[in-house]
C-alpha cells in the first residue's frame, strides 16, 4: 500500500472571501484523488499589532488574538472539507513578520511531501505577480513547491516534466531524476498524462563560424541533436516512458516551452531549481523569470534530494 502523502496548503485567511484561492482548490483536488492528508496553514502578521518602542500597546487585539481569528477561519474551511469531501484536514497558524519565515519553520517541523501556494496571474497583462514569499520559497523550499495560478481545475491532467540531460548545470543528473520521479508519481496518482520536454539551444551560426571556421553548421546541429537525444534516451531508460511522450525542440527553452505547454493544454509544468552557490547570484535569470511569468498553468518546482536540501540560492532549469 502506498504511503499517504502530506500536503501543506499556504493560505491567507484575509483573502479567502474576496478572491479565488487556486491553492485550496488544487490541494482539495489532489487530496481527493490521492487520499492525501491536508494541512491548511497561515503565517500571519500585521504591523498594527506591534507596539511602538517605549509605548506598550493598550489594544486588546494582540498577535495571539489575530492568530485565533486565522485558526477559526481555517477551522471553518477544514470542517466543510471533512463533511463534504470526507478528507483528513488539520489547521495551523503562526505569527511571523515574513510569511516565508513562517512557512519554512512549518516545513522543518512536519516535512510535507508537497507545498501548494497561490500566485496571481493577470490574463490581460499575461504575466504572474510573485511576491517576496514566492521568490524565496522558489529558491529555498526543500520539498516540491506547487505554485497554483490557474483556475482550470486540471481538466486535462497533462503534466510536462522539463529536463536537461546535457548536464550543463551543476547537480543536474540527480535533479533530472527528481523531476521525472516527482512528475511520474503525480501523473500516476492523478491518472494524468506525463510528457517529457527538452529544448536544444544551438550555438548561433556567426559564433560557430568564428569557433570552427570552415566547418559545416548543418553538421554541427545534426551532431549536437544526436548527442542530446542519446543523453535523453539514457536518462529516460529506467522510467519506461514511451517515445510519443518525449518531445525535443530546437530553439530557446522559454519560447519553446511556453508554446508547447499551450499546445497540449498542460495543467502542470514541473521544473527544477539548482544551487547557484553564492549570495551574489540571488536573482533568477531573465529567461526563467519569463517562463514563470508567462505560463498560465500551475508550476511545480523541485530540488535534488529535496528533504535533505539546505537553504540555497537557486536557478530554475527547464529544458
Amino acid at each position: 500500500m502506498a504511503r499517504r502523502q502530506r500536503v501543506l496548503i499556504v493560505l491567507n485567511p484575509n483573502e479567502l472571501d474576496s478572491q479565488p484561492e487556486p491553492a485550496l482548490e488544487r490541494g482539495v483536488f489532489i487530496a481527493r484523488e490521492t487520499n492525501a492528508f491536508l494541512e491548511l496553514f497561515a503565517s500571519e502578521y500585521h504591523p498594527s499589532f506591534t507596539p511602538l518602542i517605549g509605548k506598550p500597546s493598550q489594544n486588546e487585539w494582540k498577535p495571539e488574538t489575530y492568530i485565533r481569528f486565522a485558526l477559526s477561519r481555517l477551522q471553518e474551511i477544514s470542517e466543510m472539507l471533512i463533511q463534504q469531501e470526507q478528507l483528513d484536514v488539520s489547521v495551523d497558524a503562526a505569527w511571523n513578520r515574513h510569511q516565508y519565515d513562517g512557512v519554512m519553520e512549518k516545513i522543518s517541523r512536519i516535512k510535507p511531501d508537497l507545498i501548494i501556494k497561490s500566485t496571481r496571474h493577470d490574463n490581460q497583462l499575461n504575466r504572474t505577480f510573485f511576491n517576496y514569499a514566492d521568490w524565496h520559497l522558489i529558491r529555498n523550499c526543500p520539498c516540491p513547491l506547487m505554485l497554483a495560478k490557474s483556475e482550470d481545475r486540471w481538466e486535462t491532467r497533462t503534466i510536462v516534466a522539463c529536463v536537461e540531460p546535457s548536464h550543463l548545470h551543476g547537480h543536474m543528473e540527480t535533479l533530472d531524476s527528481s523531476i521525472i520521479e516527482t512528475a511520474q508519481e503525480l501523473a500516476y496518482r492523478l491518472r494524468g498524462e506525463l510528457h517529457i520536454f527538452h529544448a536544444i539551444e544551438f550555438m548561433p551560426e556567426p559564433i560557430f563560424r568564428l569557433w570552427q571556421p570552415g566547418s559545416s553548421y548543418k553538421t554541427h546541429k545534426k551532431e549536437t541533436r544526436q548527442k542530446h537525444e542519446a543523453l535523453l534516451n539514457k536518462l529516460l531508460r529506467p522510467y519506461g516512458i514511451g517515445t510519443q511522450r518525449v518531445h525535443v525542440f530546437e530553439g530557446g527553452p522559454a519560447e519553446t516551452l511556453l508554446s508547447f505547454a499551450q499546445e497540449i493544454k498542460a495543467s502542470l509544468v514541473v521544473m527544477g531549481a539548482v544551487s547557484k552557490g553564492t549570495l551574489g547570484n540571488l536573482l533568477i535569470g531573465n529567461t526563467a523569470e519569463k517562463v514563470l511569468d508567462s505560463l498560465r498553468c500551475d508550476i511545480l518546482v523541485v530540488k535534488s534530494n529535496p528533504l535533505e536540501a539546505k537553504e540555497l540560492n537557486a536557478e530554475l532549469v527547464f529544458g
